[in-house]
């Protein structure tokens, strides 16, 4: 398990929708250039939204972001 930086959490909480759809259509770009057509079948933009609302909510809440995977 990790914590995000409060600085990224904070970022991505107040994000506009357009940010997150640069931002998504940057990440898709650097993943086709690493791994070419191979790259994830995931809605990226879906996730990244998905993930702000939850920092928006932790900023509001004075949490923090956390990951963690099994």
């Amino acid at each position: 398990m990790f914590a995000l930086p409060k600085r990224l959490t904070r970022a991505l909480g107040k994000a506009s929708s357009a940010e997150l759809e640069e931002l998504a259509d940057r990440w898709i770009a650097r993943l086709r250039s690493e791994d070419g057509d191979d790259m994830t079948d995931d809605d990226l933009l879906a996730v990244l939204q998905g993930v702000a609302y939850l920092a928006e909510s932790a900023v509001n809440t004075g949490g923090g972001l956390y990951s963690w995977s099994f």
